[in-house]
């Protein structure tokens, strides 16, 4: 009979037990000597638990910011006895909210099955890897060599910003009649290629629009032909700047002033997408220092590719001001006259005693700059600055007066330029309830 290293450990110290135990004449000691012996010789009668096969499932590989995933594991083993160990390796922006990841399960003669799920939640944006599942067997008392093997098929999930609804903003759609929306919600224009329904004919529309095969179907008592209706290309538009630089990511991960530009720009573009504006924005200090462009257009499928940029965002060095940004997306600008939003924080850019002045200054130029713009193109769309209160971070509790007292400063000084200053506390309200009284603010 051939031993294997750990057997041959537990017979030496069941041996150094007995010997101790008979020169000390301790019945302890000799008991657990024997005990050891005769477990040590009978785990080579005993193989590991072997024909193990794990199977994995995910409800669905694409959830919001926050949301929870149920991972289902079934563990099954038909022969051996031991303990079976289960172990999925998580990206460090996964956390286990329920169950465990790491399971061990111990396997008695006979087939055993077993259902090891566990529920995990993803704290940030992007495209996440679930590897293999891998297990390991080993026999009792690990005295032989155990089986270690993967399986389950590894997934792809995509977390995606978590958008607020716009229920509550489709109340105040009237003020598109009113003062200074008039421009941001127009649907006038010429029509584009998009979709949107099927509907009678009427006087003025162009033949090439008839659906002649839907007419042929569904012969109307009218005997008016179908055409396609499709959407209207509007004449105003409006561009976010989103600062992704890393001062935005501080505080809890699910919600500091980084996801909550985010979750801000995808409200802002949910609601004028819905009424026909075209969307524009551009992403800058990101990590790569290039920044994120997303060219304006029109239509349900813009709103598709903001999330998209929006998920693959980080953060990056403030290397890339507004200023500069405002130079990369000049000849948008002034093509698409759009209404302004900027979503940073506005006490990063205070200029504070022995740092390097000039940051405010040169925020100040790109809002003024951004302000001409405008007045050059004959188009009457403030700026407006979102400031996204950093609730939670260790510098606004160690500082909190101080923060404030730096944002009121910069406001004044911004609203002085001419720019409309906004200022959001994620932690007391939803930015839609923050937008939902800027906008009848001017009704």
């Amino acid at each position: 009979m051939r031993y294997q290293p750990s057997q041959l450990s537990w017979i030496a110290i069941a041996l150094v037990l007995l010997v101790a135990g008979l020169i000390l004449g301790n019945l302890v000691l000799l008991a657990g000597a024997v005990f050891v012996l005769v477990s040590a010789l009978l785990s080579t009668a005993i193989p590991p638990p072997s024909g193990i096969a794990v199977t994995r499932s995910l409800a669905k590989v694409a959830c919001w910011v926050g949301d929870t995933l149920t991972v289902e594991r079934r563990l099954t083993a038909r022969h051996g006895t031991g303990a079976i160990f289960v172990h999925d390796d998580l990206p460090p922006e996964a956390r286990v909210v329920s169950g465990s990841n790491l399971r061990v399960v111990w396997k008695w003669p006979g087939s055993k099955a077993a259902d090891i799920s566990y529920r995990v939640q993803f704290s940030k944006r992007g495209q996440y890897a679930l590897q293999e599942t891998e297990w390991e067997s080993r026999a009792p008392f690990g005295v032989d060599q155990g089986v270690s093997a993967s399986s389950g098929p590894p997934f792809q999930v995509s977390v995606v910003p978590r958008i607020r609804s716009i229920t509550r903003l489709n109340a105040v759609r009237g003020v598109a009649r009113h003062g200074r929306y008039l421009g941001d919600l127009s649907r006038t224009g010429a029509a584009t290629d998009e979709f949107r329904e099927l509907r009678p004919y009427q006087p003025g529309d162009p033949f090439k629009r008839i659906n002649w095969k839907a007419s042929a179907r569904g012969i109307r008592a009218d005997n008016l032909p179908l055409v396609n209706d499709v959407e209207p290309e509007t004449k105003k538009g409006v561009w976010i700047f989103l600062d992704m630089a890393d001062y935005m990511d501080v505080g809890v991960p699910l919600s500091n002033p980084l996801e909550n530009t985010v979750e801000a720009s995808g409200t802002l573009a949910q609601y004028y997408l819905a009424q026909g504006s075209t969307l524009g924005a551009y992403a800058y200090n990101s990590y790569d220092g290039r920044g994120e462009l997303l060219t304006p257009e029109a239509g349900k499928r813009q709103f598709n590719r903001l999330i998209q940029m929006l998920a693959g965002l980080k953060p990056g060095p403030p290397e890339e001001d507004l200023l500069l940004a405002v130079e990369r997306c000049k000849s948008f600008l002034l093509r698409l006259e759009p209404a302004v939003y900027v979503i940073t924080r506005l006490d990063v850019h205070y200029d504070r005693p022995g740092e390097a002045p000039g940051s405010f200054d040169r925020f100040k130029t790109a809002i003024t700059r951004l302000a001409s713009l405008g007045t050059l193109s004959g188009w009457n769309n403030p700026v407006r600055v979102v400031h996204v209160d950093p609730q939670g971070s260790p510098e606004a509790a160690q500082g909190l007066g101080l923060t404030r007292w730096e944002t009121r400063l910069v406001a004044k000084d911004l609203r002085d330029a001419g720019a409309s200053v906004i200022e959001w506390e994620p932690s007391r309200e939803e930015f839609t309830s923050v937008l939902v009284r800027h906008v009848e603010a001017y009704r």
